[in-house]
């Protein structure tokens, strides 16, 4: 997908000074209409705020939402309320990019601590493919971009530091994404999906090349 001019994104994790409110940025700029949750409603309005203050294309919209990705109900909800307030039945661009970090140990962290880290990291990127896939499937083509991260691929940020939450979600986002590659080419040829890392202290964003299939 090339031309993002008057299509339709979705972006979690939005909030204004991180990666997200910089996507979204960028897409407003190209004249995509874009959708945004995040769970601190001020952060996500700032982002909003701060696109408006560039001229926007007429008829552009950029909504904003409260959504904890983690937790399917209101996953759910902000793809309802997405129908809504952008009166459609689909879109074009699904970002799966919300995260935090957090319960790094098995053993010297609490569950709910792990679990939180895994579930958003990794349980965000299910639900939320799993909520708008029907809203791309309706589309005349989409793309999917999960965040994984550089402890997709190696699971230490130090040999003293324990990080075993956060890479195991991040491998799963990148195992799932390469996955979803073939399932995509079967069922829904007209999506794709790609996988890209955040590369931390600077966060900035880089596209990981996954095997294509033939």
């Amino acid at each position: 997908m090339k031309d993002f001019a008057g299509r339709i994104a979705v972006v979690t994790g939005g909030r204004h000074g991180e990666w997200g409110g910089e996507l979204v940025r960028q897409l407003v700029a190209q004249g995509c209409n874009v959708a945004t949750c995040d769970v601190f409603a001020e952060a996500v309005a700032e982002t909003k705020r701060f696109c408006e203050a560039g001229r926007l294309p007429q008829g552009l919209r950029i909504t904003t939402h409260i959504a904890d990705v983690s937790d399917e109900a209101q996953v759910q909800r902000f793809r309802d309320d997405v129908a809504a307030q952008q009166e459609t039945d689909k879109i074009h661009l699904l970002f799966n990019n919300a995260g935090i970090g957090g319960g790094g140990s098995m053993i010297a962290s609490s569950r709910e601590e792990w679990e939180k880290t895994f579930n958003v990291c990794w349980g965000g990127v299910y639900h939320c493919t799993r909520a708008f896939l029907p809203m791309l499937q309706r589309a005349d083509e989409g793309h999917i971009v999960n965040t994984s991260s550089v402890n997709g691929f190696w699971a230490s940020i130090g040999p003293r530091i324990p990080h075993t939450a956060y890479s195991a979600a991040k491998f799963a986002v990148k195992g799932f994404t390469e996955a979803l590659i073939t399932d995509l080419r079967l069922n829904a040829p007209h999506i794709k999906c790609s996988c890209g890392r955040h590369a931390r202290p600077h966060r900035n964003f880089y596209p990981i090349q996954l095997p294509q299939d033939p």
